[in-house]
């Protein structure tokens, strides 16, 4: 698909033969990540799988495995947190500061555009991962979060229809849930043939948008506002 996830994910700048290795063994490690989990993978099967015969290179690059998760995360949420940024300010320029559809978008599209692409990726499916095993990568206190943090807070103000009680609540389960089903939308994106017009891939993050955009904004039931009274 021919959009911003095809800058989102070029190939990264090479500086030389050491930069090249770790990126390799970035790729290699979110495929087999997405696809075994963090905790049936070990740092010997990446490097094997990267093309290193020195089965220790993981290590050396990455620390540990916690290391090499880590860096995984980072190589790919940073141009995902650059683009919210972007579209923010894109916001703030027209004065759409608080507009919450606006908000949502930003807070979703970028990541959505990252995973929905033909032929799919890992993305999706490893960060499914992160939630399953490592959710405290997924902290907004991250500087690859910072701009998603942004959105998040004012959203928080904005959304004054809903009980301060369940509004962090409901950004956190409207997160988790994105990435939840852009996983599989990717898993089927792989089992689908390519759509070379991008029509499916946008029909797709469009309903992605709306999805979350929905389960911020839902006015609570009564059923539901009792309930937090009586709390």
């Amino acid at each position: 698909m021919d959009s911003v996830a095809a800058l989102l994910f070029a190939p990264m700048a090479i500086g030389g033969r050491s930069d090249q290795t770790r990126q390799t063994m970035i790729e290699t490690a979110e495929k087999l990540f997405a696809e075994r989990g963090f905790d049936g993978l070990s740092l010997r099967e990446v490097a094997l799988a990267s093309g290193q015969r020195n089965h220790s290179a993981v290590q050396y690059h990455f620390g540990s495995k916690s290391g090499l998760i880590e860096a995984v995360f980072e190589a790919r949420m940073a141009p995902i947190d650059a683009r919210r940024r972007e579209m923010l300010l894109e916001l703030d320029g027209v004065g759409r500061s608080g507009d919450v559809m606006g908000l949502v978008d930003a807070m979703v599209r970028p990541l959505a555009e990252a995973v929905i692409i033909d032929p799919p990726g890992w993305w999706g499916r490893f960060l499914g991962q992160v939630y399953r095993t490592s959710p405290e990568l997924m902290t907004t206190e991250r500087p690859t979060m910072g701009a998603l943090a942004e959105a998040g807070r004012r959203l928080f103000e904005l959304l004054v229809d809903v009980p301060g009680e369940l509004r962090g609540h409901r950004l956190r389960l409207a997160l988790r849930s994105n990435v939840q089903m852009l996983a599989d939308h990717e898993y089927a994106l792989g089992k689908a043939p390519v759509d070379h017009t991008g029509t499916r891939s946008a029909i797709i993050i469009a309903e992605q948008v709306d999805l979350v955009f929905a389960m911020l904004t839902a006015p609570p039931s009564e059923a539901l506002r009792d309930a937090i009274a009586r709390s």
